[in-house]
Parts: C-alpha cells; sequence; structure tokens
C-alpha cells in the first residue's frame, strides 16, 4: 500500500479555568498537541497580575539565577511541582519563597562576591611575590617612609602580558618584573604625577594594586602568607556555597522555580481561549491514532478537573503527519524540506529509507570509510537527529566498498565483488542511469496515485496517461525497434486524450508536452552524476595510495593515508550528501511533490 499522510484529530479540552495549565501540561507530557484559537476564543489567559508578577519573576531571575540551587538539590520525597492550582497562587508562592530566599542569602552573597574580588587580587599579588622573589615591594616602603611621603609616593601597577607599555613622564622612576600572567610596574615619583601614570596605564588595560600594609619583606618571604590567605579565602567560598545550598532547600527554590516554568510555558504556547465564570475551553491537533479515553485518563491521572473530547470533524484544515516505522521517520527529513506532503500527496519516506543510502553509498563506495561513517553516526545518536542517516549511509558505503574491492583508499586489500571503478568507468556511469529511470517512473506513479485520491484519476488518464509510456518507449528505442512502437502508443495516447477534451488547445499541450520531454531527460542525464562522483572518489582514492607510495611507506606513507582518507571523509562525504539531497528533491520530488500541506507543530515538552 502506497503511504499517505494522515490528518490530525481535533480535541476539545474543557477544563475549570485554574486546572486549564495543569491539564495542558498533563496532555502535552504524554502526547504530542498542537493547540489552536479558533476566531471568537479572545479570552486572554494573561492577565495583567499575572503578567506582573512573571515580569517580577523575570527580574528575579536576571539578578540572581547564578545563585538559584538547581534540581539536584531537592530532597527524596519531594512533592511534585504544582499541576492543579491557580497560576496567580502558584506564581505569588513562589515569588514569596524567592523573596524570602533573597533577604537571607543576600548578605552571603555579598560576602562571596567581595571573596571572590579579593581572591583576585591575591592571585595578582602572589604572581607579583614570585616575579619579584628576593626583591621587595620598594613603593610600598616607600609610600609609608614619614622622611618622603610629604613630597613622593609609590604604586604598584599590573598589566597584561601583550598590554603596550605607558608612557610616563620623565619624573617617574619605574621597575618592571614579569609574571606568569602579568607585567608589573613598580613606580615613584611625586605625588602630583600620579595621577596621569594611572590614566596612562588604565589606557593599557592595567590597574593599580592595593599592597598589604604587612608585606615588608621580599617577594619570596611574603608568598608564603598570601598562599595562606588564599586557602582560607577559599575555605569560606565554600562554605558561604554550602549555606547558600541549605537556604534554598529551605526556602524550597528549586521546586518553585519548577512551578514557574511550567506557568511560563503554559503561557508561551496559550494566548487567548474561550472562557466562562467557571470553565475554559481549549481547541487543538492531536495525533491521528489518539482517542479521547487516554487523554482522559492521562487528566484523571494528574488529578485536574477537565474532559477531553476527540473528533474527525475539524473546524480547519487539519495539519498532516507522517506516519512511518522506526526506520523510514529520519527520512522524513526529506519531504518536509519542501514543506508537508498535502493530505492527498504520496509520503515518500518510506522508499527514501533505501533511495537515500543507496545513492550515498554508490558515491562512497569504501568498506572503512564508511564503516567509520556509520560508527560516527551511532556515536551522535542522542545528539544529532539525523545520525541514523550517517549510519543508513555508512553501511551502503561499506556495501559498496565492498563490491568496489575499496578499503581506505586501497584496492589491493580486498578483491572486487563486482569491479573496480577507474577499471569500467562505463558501466559506473550508465548503472545509476537504471536507478534514475526507475525513480522517475516511480515519481510519475506517485503523481497518478495523488491524482486519484484527489478524485482527479480521469483528467490525469487523459492528459497525462501517455507521458509515462512514451518516455519509457523512447529510453527503450536508444536498444530495441519495440520502443518507437511503445512511444508512438504513449503519443497517440496524450494527442487522443487532449485533443478530444481541447481540440483547440491541443498545439500548445503538445509544446507542453515536449518540454517536459525535455526535463525527462535532463532529469534522467543528472543520475550520470551518481557514477561521476564514483569515479572521483575512486580517482582521489587513488591519488591518496600514489602519495603514499611514493613515499616508500615506513611512517610518512602511514600519515600521507590518515590524512587523505580524514581529507576524503570530510570534504568529499559533505559534497556526495549534497548530491544525494540535491537528486531527491529537484529530480525525484519534482514529479509529485508539492509541499501544499500544513505541517503539524505540537508544542514543546513541558519542563519536568
Amino acid at each position: 500500500m502506497i503511504p499517505r499522510p494522515l490528518p490530525a484529530r481535533w480535541m476539545n479540552l474543557l477544563a475549570v479555568n485554574d486546572d486549564l495549565p495543569a491539564a495542558l501540561v498533563a496532555l502535552a507530557r504524554q502526547c504530542p498537541v498542537e493547540p489552536e484559537t479558533l476566531p471568537g476564543e479572545d479570552h486572554p489567559v494573561l492577565t495583567p497580575e499575572i503578567a506582573q508578577r512573571l515580569s517580577r519573576f523575570a527580574h528575579l531571575t536576571q539578578t540572581f539565577r547564578t545563585w538559584w540551587p538547581g534540581d539536584e538539590t531537592l530532597a527524596n520525597g519531594t512533592p511534585a511541582p504544582a499541576l492543579a492550582l491557580p497560576p496567580l497562587e502558584v506564581l505569588e508562592r513562589a515569588l514569596e519563597s524567592l523573596e524570602a530566599w533573597r533577604h537571607d542569602a543576600q548578605p552571603l552573597i555579598d560576602r562571596h562576591q567581595t571573596l571572590r574580588a579579593l581572591e583576585a587580587d591575591h592571585l595578582v599579588l602572589a604572581d607579583l611575590a614570585a616575579a619579584l622573589g628576593a626583591s621587595r615591594p620598594d613603593p610600598a616602603r616607600l609610600a609609608t617612609d614619614p622622611a618622603t611621603s610629604l613630597a613622593l609616593t609609590g604604586r604598584v601597577f599590573a598589566l597584561p602580558l601583550d598590554a603596550p607599555p605607558p608612557r610616563l613622564g620623565n619624573d617617574i622612576l619605574a621597575r618592571e618584573a614579569t609574571g606568569t600572567k602579568n607585567r608589573f610596574l613598580l613606580v615613584v615619583g611625586p605625588i602630583a604625577s600620579m595621577a596621569p601614570v594611572h590614566d596612562a596605564v588604565t589606557a593599557s588595560n592595567g590597574r593599580a594594586l592595593a599592597i598589604p600594609t604587612d608585606w615588608t619583606g621580599s617577594g619570596a618571604a611574603f608568598l608564603p602568607l598570601l598562599r595562606k590567605r588564599m586557602h582560607a579565602g577559599r575555605d569560606e567560598l565554600r562554605e558561604i556555597e554550602r549555606e547558600l545550598t541549605r537556604m534554598g532547600q529551605h526556602h524550597n527554590v528549586a521546586l518553585r522555580l519548577r512551578e514557574v516554568a511550567r506557568i511560563q510555558w503554559f503561557f508561551s504556547a496559550i494566548r487567548n481561549v474561550a472562557a466562562g465564570d467557571a470553565f475554559s475551553h481549549l481547541g487543538g491537533w492531536v495525533g491521528a491514532d489518539v482517542e479521547a479515553g487516554s487523554l482522559n485518563r492521562l487528566l484523571e491521572r494528574s488529578g485536574v478537573r477537565a474532559l477531553a473530547t476527540v473528533t474527525d470533524e475539524t473546524p480547519t484544515t487539519p495539519p498532516m503527519l507522517l506516519v512511518n516505522p522506526w526506520w523510514a521517520k529520519p527520512f522524513e527529513l526529506f519531504p518536509t524540506l519542501l514543506g508537508a506532503p498535502g493530505a492527498n500527496e504520496v509520503d515518500p519516506s518510506r522508499l527514501l529509507a533505501f533511495v537515500a543510502p543507496l545513492l550515498f553509498g554508490f558515491m562512497f563506495g569504501d568498506l572503512g570509510q564508511g564503516l567509520v561513517i556509520a560508527a560516527a553516526g551511532y556515536a551522535l545518536r542522542h545528539k544529532l537527529a539525523a545520525s541514523w542517516l550517517l549510519v543508513t549511509g555508512g553501511i551502503a558505503a561499506a556495501c559498496f566498498g565492498l563490491l568496489f574491492g575499496s578499503f581506505f583508499c586501497s584496492e589491493a586489500i580486498l578483491p572486487a565483488l563486482w569491479l573496480h571503478p577507474t577499471s569500467h568507468p562505463l558501466t559506473v556511469l550508465g548503472t545509476p542511469l537504471i536507478l534514475g529511470v526507475s525513480l522517475v517512473l516511480t515519481g510519475m506513479g506517485f503523481r497518478a496515485r495523488g491524482a486519484f485520491w484527489n478524485h482527479e484519476g480521469h483528467h490525469w488518464l487523459r492528459h497525462e496517461g501517455g507521458v509515462p509510456i512514451l518516455y519509457l518507449g523512447l529510453l527503450l528505442a536508444f536498444f530495441s525497434p519495440v520502443g518507437w512502437y511503445l512511444a508512438a502508443i504513449g503519443l497517440g495516447w496524450f494527442v487522443v486524450g487532449n485533443g478530444l477534451e481541447a481540440p483547440r488547445s491541443l498545439p500548445a499541450r503538445l509544446a507542453h508536452l515536449l518540454e517536459s520531454l525535455m526535463q525527462l531527460g535532463v532529469n534522467t542525464l543528472s543520475f550520470a552524476r551518481v557514477g561521476a562522483f564514483a569515479l572521483a572518489h575512486a580517482g582521489l582514492s587513488q591519488a591518496v595510495i600514489t602519495l603514499a607510495d611514493l613515499t616508500g611507506g615506513g611512517l610518512a606513507g602511514t600519515i600521507i593515508l590518515v590524512v587523505g582518507n580524514l581529507l576524503i571523509l570530510s570534504l568529499e562525504g559533505l559534497v556526495v550528501s549534497v548530491q544525494t539531497t540535491r537528486l531527491i528533491l529537484f529530480e525525484f520530488f519534482v514529479r509529485f511533490l508539492r509541499g501544499d500541506g500544513r505541517p503539524f507543530r505540537p508544542l514543546p515538552p513541558p519542563p519536568e
């Protein structure tokens, strides 16, 4: 049976006003749901009171997001986030907990930030102390010398290693020390001259350092004391962080954040509903196999006061769903590139599960490289949505590698089960044309199937029924005279079918037929590029092997083999993927797929 998209079913959800968010969360967590607002459903769900509290929450989030504890702080036995509560009540309770947490945590946060800044200063001072070694920060001693402090002062500045040196006045004495991460300037000069020095250092992305008053010895002597202070500061930081975690648990911060996240999810998904004094109505779309009983069981288990009904009588044009087995679902990517197939169009995903890997594998025929691509796709299965395309394409490439006798570019390791591409170029170029003819004829058949689904089968038979016969006859005519007879039958079918309906427009239709035949010829010849890329892959592989052999083998030859295979995998793999997609979209889909259906866009899952 030829697969076709299925229309989504219409769902009516009736819920107690306060339970509507919880009802939608319960449904969207278990099955795809696409809400839709109909004319007349103009009651805004986001009231000014709720909007005000969401704004307060957004302000708190901007200031304290980095300080809030995560879900890992939830203790065992923590109650689930509130669902069946009025959104305003949920927000009020969350804001109350967050404000109480902020009141208790603010002194600790301020102290934490102070310690962080002090730790950064200590790191710079430690770099300075290590750079000075046995020397001491003379400017600090000079600044506290009563005999000179009335006229002169000293400063220590830290600059980035790559910062341009600042310009200093003629009355300034400077000494430079270089650390591991900073360059330091120890300067002495008149008090009045220090302001321009400070400005020059700031322009070079530097800053002044505050030298501790108890630094009286050399840098090496002061370094152990400085490290002791750094350890003490880090211990205090860890204790503050533990106390903040305890405060978060005491005020149920993580739980309240979960509750608010679900409220935000609801108001980002729904704008208007039909609402009365006690109940709200929400319409939307669910899967083609969803029944009202399953939805109501979900609502009942969630404890919300709501009732759902599902019907095939839709108020608007339903979105279309592609219903395929698991192995074909990744290939739904190709038809959705042109839009969703319409209700009376064929879903080609199952066929593409075989065609796409076949095209890719023929162009990229190498056993070793194919297994690498398949392994990469399997490794990325949890991170990349199209990973199954890599797995199937890699397996197909490995199979063609066996047929071509190619293993990591070498044709000397494996015997070719079929042929070596460079030894039989015409066969390699011509074989994909058979696949191209098959796909073009399949596309015409899909167009005919769609016409019959759309109750336009008789129109297709009269106007286009003879075109596949004419196309096939012209192709067979290159090999047998029987093709000319078949082409004549197809042409006669076209002339009679179009002439009987509109004799005056027959010349124009014949001109259109000539144009269509030229397009069919171009579509067919385009599949020769599959063989061309197979030859290019084989030629590039031979070039890598030749370069490796010229080195005489050994380490240099191994490096060339590894680098050559990596280049082929990355560059040619991308090119072959693009060519596979192009052939499918512009040579196959053009025959039958318009993509004028409405795509099904379910809500993202609610936050858990």
